[in-house]
């Protein structure tokens, strides 16, 4: 990492293998499913106020649908490598209940457009959208689906940035 706090591709690959390698391990110590959650941050540099405040949001929402939910959370492990914040939830219950709860949160909290909820059933496969009757997920900018505008560079990262900004601004504004 250089010394603005940008973080190189390398980094970003060795940090998704590192998941992968990761949730691999807890399935197999714990032979239940798994979310991985992460934020996706545009640019290269993924550790800001605002990164802050949208993992701190998504692992309190992740606890407390799974103490409503009457769940049991099995391990909790949170990481900030310099590639963005990172924490794994495994949970005693079955990857489509799992998968539903964490659909509802991207849904319903305000900031759950940000939060990446990835579902990663015994077999190591994660549990899509789709498999839900759900549409993959929109861009923040325009309607279009965010992996096909992420490919494509439609948006600036000024852009996207500011609209993160946005979003956390106006949920620091009705109350955390």
């Amino acid at each position: 990492m250089n010394s603005a706090g940008e973080v190189t591709l390398e980094e970003l690959l060795e940090a998704r293998e590192y998941r992968a390698d990761h949730q691999k391990e807890l399935i197999e110590e714990y032979k239940l499913p798994l979310i991985s959650f992460t934020i996706n941050i545009p640019g290269p540099i993924k550790k800001t106020t605002e990164s802050r405040i949208i993992f701190q949001a998504g692992c309190k929402a992740v606890v407390k649908k799974l103490k409503d939910a009457g769940l049991l959370l099995e391990h909790f492990e949170t990481n900030e490598p310099n590639s963005g914040y990172e924490s794994y939830f495994v949970v005693k219950t079955t990857e489509r209940i799992l998968k539903a709860l964490m659909l509802e949160i991207e849904s319903e909290h305000p900031l759950g457009r940000l939060f990446d909820l990835d579902v990663i059933g015994t077999d190591g496969i994660p549990i899509s959208r789709e498999k839900f009757g759900r549409s993959k997920r929109k861009c923040l900018v325009c309607e279009d689906e965010a992996h096909i505008c992420g490919r494509s560079r439609k948006h600036s990262i000024e852009a996207l940035t500011d609209k993160i900004r946005s979003i956390v601004d106006s949920y620091l504004k009705i109350g955390s």
